[in-house]
């Protein structure tokens, strides 16, 4: 589900006479104060070792000498929830008033022809209403973040280019290539994922752009392991870290009971007979869960890459370009540099040294 990839798009591309509405004033002034303090944190140098075991626990569905290709999303163990609710409170509306109608028309004084045509047009308004607020509204956006999108985020990581690219739905940002010096590893505890951030103060653009890679953790350390493997594959090459399993992309049914488990696995380990007793008799949602995962995967596509991007560290084949704002259609450019006081401090110095310049501040009036 891209619930959280929708979400920070839609709030980065607000309409300035929007912005105050979603995020409040208050929250706007509150947030001047951490993005002051992420200007002035340091971060460790790529070329830092923070684990002596490298791994990856996937998945993994390229690994060469050239790239390595994994899948990213924040809320994957969630796929295949949300549209079974939509679907079920749109039908519950429609059902409640198709059967108000019937209830209304099969009395005792009401079997003629008119109420007949009186009941097909009634049932046939309101399923045309219903399908109009649907779009109209756009009931739809929770369905097209699991249905009829792609299968998977993916993010690839180019060394021979030092690029690091996102796959994602246009709704979502689409498809980004951002530079493997300024990336931010985020590995806070278990049952998270590992995030990779590119944060405006050190890529010199006026937006965010965030990838949760791989599986959820069980502890810490299994997010400091990942971010090493990947540091290692991409300072030091594919002869540095152990040869991860390569799985396919086909949407096996089996794949899809992963995410339910996934950081589950070390406290079942070291949990007593009532953890176990707990996680049983909840299979039966885990296998309800899975289900609506893997028929998700069916009514999706399975991403493609551009091909500069598919031939990208290639002899003789040009480098990606680096994903700037002006990249996108006029109106989405002004909106990211109208809302670049989320991730950039208001009061910072537009005449700034140029060693400070990569701050963002010039950005702003």
């Amino acid at each position: 589900m891209y619930f959280f990839e929708w979400m920070l798009w839609w709030g980065t591309t607000l309409a300035e006479e929007g912005k105050d509405e979603v995020f409040g004033k208050d929250f706007m002034e509150e947030n001047q104060a951490p993005l002051k303090a992420a200007l002035e944190e340091e971060y460790p140098p790529l070329e830092w070792s923070v684990s002596d075991h490298p791994r990856s626990r996937g998945p993994v569905y390229a690994f060469n000498d050239t790239y390595l290709e994994m899948r990213c999303g924040s809320l994957e163990h969630y796929r295949g929830l949300i549209t079974p609710l939509v679907l079920t409170l749109f039908l519950f509306g429609f059902g409640g008033a198709y059967g108000a109608i019937n209830l209304l028309l099969n009395g005792p004084n009401h079997n003629g022809i008119a109420d007949y045509l009186i009941g097909v047009i009634g049932v046939g308004g309101i399923t045309a209403g219903f399908w109009y607020c649907f779009f109209k509204f756009k009931f739809y956006i929770p369905i097209r973040w699991e249905l009829f999108t792609h299968r998977r985020l993916l993010i690839r990581f180019n060394r021979k280019t030092k690029q690091v690219h996102l796959h994602r739905p246009k709704y979502a940002g689409g498809v980004v290539t951002m530079p493997w010096d300024k990336i931010i590893p985020i590995h806070e505890g278990a049952g998270m994922r590992l995030v990779l951030a590119w944060m405006p103060h050190r890529t010199g653009q006026p937006f965010v752009t965030f990838a949760a890679v791989g599986k959820r953790a069980g502890t810490a350390q299994d997010l400091l392991d990942e971010w090493e493997f990947i540091r290692r594959y991409m300072e030091e090459g594919p002869k540095s870290v152990p040869q991860p399993r390569v799985r396919s992309k086909m949407p096996w049914p089996w794949y899809s009971l992963e995410p339910q488990f996934e950081g589950l696995w070390p406290i079942l380990r070291h949990g007593d007979w009532k953890l176990w007793l707990g996680k049983l008799l909840m299979s039966p949602a885990f296998l309800i869960l899975g289900a609506g995962h893997w028929v998700s995967q069916l009514l999706c596509w399975e991403p493609r890459w551009p091909k500069i991007i598919r031939e990208a560290g290639q002899p003789g084949k040009p480098t990606p370009k680096l994903t700037t704002a002006e990249d996108y259609d006029p109106e989405t450019c002004r909106r990211l540099y109208l809302n670049a006081d989320l991730w950039v401090p208001k009061d910072h110095d537009p005449d700034a040294p140029a060693k400070e310049e990569e701050s963002g501040s010039q950005w702003l009036p």
